[in-house]
């Protein structure tokens, strides 16, 4: 085999090995299995937690809609309701089967996190505290299903009925969904957030409902799921209709957005095509002009990179089929900063900024400079827009990539660790980050272009 054919074949194999991992190659990963970590650092675990120093910052998501005090209290009153019959505590007296008694505990304590954080929220956090108890209403449902499943065989078809009911309710609201609001340049850009929120939000639920079903094998934690799931569609659809109120009541002069939004969405789909990014393939790292890199382990920071511009062309595209207007612009701002991110990380490769990690200090290194730039784009993107949401998804980034190191960090303090996975992580938040006011700037001008 000449050198060149062989070349060839084992980027065949790395591109295949990518491909067979990527559902699973996410933050938390220590090691992959094209990274040698014999060419890294090694770091005493003991030492790794100096890493997370200094906090990273808070960057909430932004609120496109303030809720009434009455819904959450509303919410937390359901909460309340559902896990009142199941006794406290669940012994084995009550529930003999532990795998059923502990369903029933678990989800019940769940509900109980999430009441008692959306309990104390005030002001803005009153939105998030509203879809957050999606999840508390669903866990308190789950245990009080699993809990009257026991002796009540009659719950199926009451499920099944209250499926009928739910399920073309939901439908509608989406396929119902009106764009209103004010044309203004910020309140437009406002308005984009909202439907995108909206419109991810009915998706789910539609979805899950599609797949809704029980049948004669059910067991009794089957059938507590299944009207956990209800429950959230059930929330989704109540939550919704209270914020589409209070939206509504903000507007001064709405007037229909559609086709506002609709030209502004294609002429970032018209971007998109211009960029005319390479398909993920042989060539591909010749055709974005980096060729051949020496380690296995850049070109999978690098092309994971790549992966993010691709998947939010294909986001965009989907959302422009599907109709949904404000999750197509969601996912505009998204391609732009993706594909700045790109670029960044590709010329940093390039001229050897980006490196296995050779000593703690690389990796806080990264760390810190990630952290400055959520620090500058969090002072920048103040308003509510889809760019303040992409803000507030690639700070979590940062905070899951944290989480990862802090596991480590708890393993073995005796243990020599390496944070190749970690640092990789560093490097692409680092990036998103930085090129996030610019992307904002960009996706901005287009969609107030019209």
């Amino acid at each position: 085999m000449t050198p060149s054919n062989r070349q060839s074949t084992d980027r065949r194999r790395f591109l295949a090995g990518l491909t067979a991992v990527s559902g699973v190659a996410v933050a938390g990963c220590s090691s992959l299995p094209w990274i040698d970590d014999e060419t890294s650092g090694s770091f005493p675990v003991s030492e790794v937690a100096s890493v997370l120093s200094p906090p990273a910052p808070r960057i909430d998501g932004p609120v496109p809609v303030q809720p009434d005090a009455s819904a959450i209290e509303t919410a937390l009153e359901r909460v309340d309701e559902l896990v009142a019959p199941i006794p406290d505590p669940l012994t084995a007296e009550a529930v003999p089967n532990g795998v059923v008694r502990e369903s029933i505990t678990d989800a019940r304590d769940e509900a109980g996190e999430s009441r008692a954080e959306a309990a104390d929220a005030t002001g803005p956090a009153l939105y998030h505290a509203l879809r957050d108890l999606r999840g508390g209403r669903a866990s308190a449902r789950q245990a009080m299903t699993t809990w009257a499943a026991i002796d009540d065989e009659t719950l199926t078809a009451d499920l099944e009925d209250e499926y009928s009911d739910l399920q073309p309710r939901v439908r509608d609201q989406h396929t119902s969904l009106a764009y209103r609001g004010n044309a203004t340049d910020d309140e437009l850009l406002r308005s984009a957030l909202y439907y995108s929120r909206l419109e991810a939000a009915l998706n789910r639920a539609v979805e899950s409902l599609r797949r809704w079903g029980l049948d004669g094998s059910a067991t009794v934690i089957d059938t507590g799921e299944a009207a956990a799931d209800l429950e959230s569609a059930a929330a989704t659809a109540s939550g919704w209709e209270h914020l589409a109120d209070r939206y509504e009541a903000t507007l001064e002069e709405p007037v229909d957005l559609e086709s506002i939004l609709r030209g502004a969405l294609e002429r970032c789909v018209d971007h998109a095509d211009g960029v005319a990014f390479p398909a993920q393939d042989d060539d591909w790292f010749d055709e974005i002009g980096v060729g051949d890199i020496d380690e296995t382990y850049l070109e999978h920071i690098l092309w994971r990179t790549g992966g993010a511009v691709t998947d939010e062309r294909e986001r965009m595209e989907t959302a422009v089929s599907d109709g949904d207007l404000g999750t197509g612009l969601y996912h505009a701002v998204r391609f732009e900063q993706a594909f700045r991110a790109f670029e960044v990380v590709r010329d940093r490769i390039a001229d050897g900024s980006v490196s296995l990690p050779e000593t703690l200090a690389d990796v806080r290194d990264e760390r810190e400079t990630a952290i400055g730039a959520a620090e500058t784009a969090r002072d920048e993107l103040t308003d509510p827009s889809p760019g303040a949401l992409a803000l507030a998804e690639t700070g979590q980034r940062l905070e899951w990539t944290d989480q990862s190191v802090r596991r480590v960090a708890d393993t073995d303090s005796d243990a020599v660790t390496s944070l190749n996975s970690e640092y990789g992580d560093y490097v692409r938040v680092r990036a998103s980050l930085e090129v996030l006011p610019e992307a904002v700037d960009a996706f901005r001008s287009r969609v107030l272009e019209g």
